[in-house]
């Protein structure tokens, strides 16, 4: 382990001095220091220059100028050591003003005093903990701000610049699936509505499901290819020996023309037909495909929309995340636009409602569908996700729990007979429109599965708590697990408990005690770059707690962590499936596979379930029904 360290002379917009901040790391795992000056005012130790950044290393340094992230980067829950000292001991300072302001427990001073009545100095530690996205270093002087220095605070646990942005486009799609239900009291018949957005929170939430890879940019790609075109048909005036059209509209057109025709000794039928004559020019009727159509126009249109909203907000936003996805928004939809095709379409007239073209056919009908909901239908304030984008910095703990939550919601309405509504999951405030989750007994939601001829009965709720003196009994403490399955079979009651931990530590195994058991050392050896193989895994401390819900609250068959991690554990107590403790691992952008893997459990924890009331035998349970 060597020690990282950025060094960083604070000056404000005159460059007047201010002092000197250092922030260090001691837990990079590297074989030699080096210094890199890298401006006049920064200079950074054993820090390196990175193409990609990884999500190990305390501090690197992203050389790609033409992100809209900050170069300088560093970690969540990772512990960093601060040190700020100045000449000026008469003054007042505000160390990692930006920072504080944010939270109060990013960073704490030392209490004691650092023995040196000649300079003013200020250690303490700083750890973001689970808070990532853009922020600052900088430190306010008898109110007098430093210049800001851009960082940005990655994630350890899922990929920052990939798997976050999906984990909240999938919010979005569930806040905007609430207006499509046509139960929901916010569902809309496509009337018009001129009334403003609440906020503009609810238009970049919509921007980041729209350019999800499979919604608008894989819409625009099928539809560059597919563009849908018409025949028209239309007169065009050629020299007769061009002519490969001539009919009895033709012959009519000519002798209405006496003045276009010549003598001539030729011998074709056309001469003999009009007495010796031909004319130098005749108009014939071509048919040729455009794509100069309204549903082109609408296409066009539609995009021109997005690409004004985006710099609509780009104007009002700030530092910090949404800013720099709109920046990434603005220069995807400005690439749509160069196409060529769009240079043969022109501006539209009218939306065309009525077009079954937009309303039916692949691609363009997922257009409109987007157009209805930009103009007509979202204007919704989910409260607890967007005050997670207040600032600049995101706490990814808390809305890696609600979209835990909307997975098991998917995994339980595939397995059921009886889908949920989703107004059914969310709270309306009618009078602003904003909605939240509903929590505790009044977010129940009730799912049916048959197997082998047994009706099952799902109750999903969200914090549901269990104590001794109410329905949902503990026998002990209080517990409120995030998530609880009740199974009903028959008069039969079981408890399947379900927490999401955005935590994990990482596990290093030894590259030597590896390959030893590889039966392809080559291909071992190829798959990894370095003496390490890394994993993030669950931590021993939410097993313990798994056993705390199994224990104390009663008719619990089983309780799991759900983590972004890269292993998937279950202890049990025999060959059965249950009862059992264990985690399983969730991560967005890999949650297809991780979503299979969760129904498939759930589906043998309910077969367990009747082979233990005798409903079914143990050969049926070991099957893959």
């Amino acid at each position: 382990m060597i020690e990282q360290k950025v060094i960083i002379h604070l000056t404000d917009e005159f460059s007047n001095e201010i002092g000197i901040l250092s922030v260090s790391s001691l837990d990079y795992r590297a074989n030699k220091e080096f210094t890199t000056p890298l401006s006049h005012t920064i200079t950074l130790e054993s820090i390196p220059f990175v193409d990609e950044p990884d999500n190990l290393t305390p501090i690197q340094y992203w050389e790609n100028n033409e992100s809209n992230f900050a170069n300088l980067m560093f970690l969540e829950e990772t512990e960093y050591q601060v040190l700020f000292e100045s000449d000026d001991v008469d003054a007042t300072y505000d160390v990692l003003h930006s920072l504080t302001k944010i939270n109060d427990n990013h960073f704490k001073p030392f209490r004691f005093d650092l023995g040196d009545n000649k300079k003013y100095m200020v250690a303490g530690t700083l750890n973001f903990r689970s808070y990532v996205g853009k922020s600052f270093f900088d430190v306010k002087k008898d109110n007098i701000k430093s210049i800001k220095i851009p960082i940005e605070v990655r994630s350890k646990k899922i990929d920052y610049f990939s798997q976050y942005s999906a984990m909240i486009a999938d919010l979005s799609q569930h806040a905007l699936s609430l207006i499509f239900e046509v139960n929901s009291p916010l569902y809309q018949e496509f009337d018009l509505d001129n009334r403003p957005k609440e906020t503009l929170y609810e238009d970049f939430m919509f921007l980041e499901y729209l350019f999800r890879p499979e919604n608008l940019p894989s819409i625009f790609e099928y539809l560059s290819k597919n563009l849908h075109s018409q025949l028209k048909e239309h007169a065009e005036t050629v020299p007769l020996s061009f002519a490969s059209n001539v009919n009895q509209n033709t012959l009519k057109n000519i002798v209405s023309k006496p003045n276009n025709l010549f003598k001539s000794d030729a011998d074709f039928e056309i001469v003999r037909k009009l007495n010796g004559y031909i004319p130098y020019e005749i108009d014939q009727i071509k048919h040729e495909d455009i794509i100069d159509i309204p549903e082109n126009r609408f296409f066009k249109y539609f995009l021109e929309l997005i690409q004004g909203l985006i710099e609509k907000l780009l104007a009002s936003s700030k530092e910090g995340y949404i800013n720099d996805k709109l920046l990434s928004f603005r220069d995807e939809i400005g690439y749509f636009l160069s196409a060529k095709f769009f240079n043969h379409i022109s501006t539209m007239d009218y939306v065309p409602f009525n077009s079954q073209i937009l309303q039916k056919k692949e691609g363009y009908r997922e257009i409109f569908h987007y157009f209805l909901m930009l103009e007509f239908s979202f204007r919704l304030s989910w409260d607890e996700v967007s005050s997670q984008f207040k600032g600049f910095e995101k706490k990814l703990s808390e809305l890696y729990e609600y979209w835990c939550y909307f997975k098991l919601l998917k995994v339980l309405n595939d397995l059921s007979v009886k889908k949920i509504n989703f107004e059914d999951v969310f709270e309306i405030n009618r009078d602003n429109w904003s909605i939240g989750i509903k929590k505790g007994v009044k977010s129940l939601k009730r799912f049916k599965l048959f197997l082998h001829d047994n009706e099952i009965d799902i109750n999903l709720f969200y914090n549901l708590r269990f104590s001794d003196n109410s329905h949902y009994r503990s026998y002990s403490l209080a517990f409120k697990p995030d998530y609880t399955l009740l199974v009903t079979i028959g008069e039969f009651e079981h408890y399947v408990h379900f927490d999401a931990k955005y935590r994990s530590e990482l596990e290093i195994v030894d590259f030597y005690s590896k390959i030893e058991t590889s039966t392809d050392l080559d291909e071992e050896i190829e798959r990894r770059d370095s003496l390490e193989e890394k994993e993030y895994v669950f931590k021993d401390g939410d097993i313990y707690k798994m056993h705390t819900y199994k224990d104390s609250i009663l008719k619990t068959e089983g309780s799991y962590v759900l983590y972004p991690g890269s292993k998937t554990k279950r202890f049990r107590e025999s060959d059965l499936i249950i009862p059992s403790v264990g985690a399983f691992s969730l991560t967005p952008g890999n949650d297809n596979v991780e979503e299979n893997n969760l129904e498939v459990f759930i589906k043998e924890v309910l077969k367990t379930l009747l082979f233990n009331h005798g409903l079914v035998t143990r050969d049926w349970v070991s099957s893959n029904v």
